[in-house]
């Protein structure tokens, strides 16, 4: 009679399940932690393929022993790696800064999840294009300058979807260097940008989940196209309008005008204030 293949490595997988939820409910591993095991499912895969190919060519008493050693080496390398790898819900701090050069505008790309962004143009960081300072959690955001395209990019890989996320960047400007786009792209959160004289007509893109944005700018035309599920439009000190679907707004003459902002905002609630600002700095 053929021996029925009977694996071990569910009844290990509950095992290790039952150690992990133990270690948690006693404060001995935090809860955070619990994240890092969804990095680790393509381990069933390659385990349950090794014991399939021991079972296949290792006769004789040999072969359980083999497939329970291969189990137990996946199951305490997964233990060691969600008791010991970096705690993914940290919180960590980084700097970015460049020089302006030659560089007169730039276009600005932000791409993150659930974000905090503060944006503004200042004198007070001399003669860099930018200063970045950023407090996030999960993998490190990239920050780079592609000085042929005059393109500024800031983002960070996503993790796992039920990570609890945190990203604020405060993003500061050389006041003599024009935006000459910006591009934001998040899940939910709250984005506070300051903005100088525009040079032409400017884009602003902004596509988030739920949305607080509030767009400081100095004295200029400026139009909002808004998209969102539910909407909260406040502009340069009107009363607040709100809408489902799409509302939108112009300021007298915007389409006279050579120089002004053109905002576009899509999400699904989004509360927008929009105001100017007697300076830049």
């Amino acid at each position: 009679m053929p021996t029925r293949y009977r694996s071990f490595f569910w009844p290990a997988v509950l095992i290790l399940a039952g150690v992990i939820a133990l270690l948690v409910n006693t404060g001995k591993l935090p809860a955070d932690r619990l994240y890092l095991l969804f990095d680790l499912w393509p381990v069933i895969l390659i385990v349950i393929g090794l014991e399939i190919i021991v079972r296949r060519s290792v006769r004789g008493p040999n072969t359980e022993l083999a497939a329970a050693l291969i189990v137990l080496l996946a199951i305490a390398g997964a233990a060691g790696y969600v008791a010991l790898a970096p705690n993914p819900s940290a919180t960590h701090t980084h700097d970015w800064a460049e020089s302006v050069g030659s560089l007169n505008k730039v276009a600005i790309e932000i791409n993150a999840g659930s974000a905090t962004v503060t944006l503004s143009a200042t004198s007070d960081i001399g003669t860099d294009l930018y200063r970045a300072h950023i407090e996030y959690s999960g993998a490190q955001p990239q920050v780079q300058l592609d000085r042929s395209s005059a393109t500024l990019s800031i983002s960070q890989a996503s993790g796992s979807f039920l990570q609890n996320r945190h990203f604020v960047l405060a993003l500061k400007l050389n006041p003599n260097v024009h935006v000459a786009s910006l591009s934001l792209n998040s899940g939910a959160g709250t984005e506070d940008i300051t903005l100088g004289p525009p040079s032409g007509k400017v884009p602003i893109t902004i596509n988030a989940g739920a949305l607080t944005l509030h767009v400081h700018r100095a004295q200029s035309a400026a139009s909002v196209a808004a998209s969102c599920g539910s909407i909260s439009l406040t502009a340069d000190g009107g009363a607040t309008q709100h809408a489902i679907g799409n509302l939108d707004y112009q300021t007298p003459g915007f389409n006279q005008t050579r120089d002004a902002y053109v905002i576009e905002v899509n999400g699904g609630a989004c509360t927008v204030t929009l105001d100017t600002v007697t300076g830049s700095d």
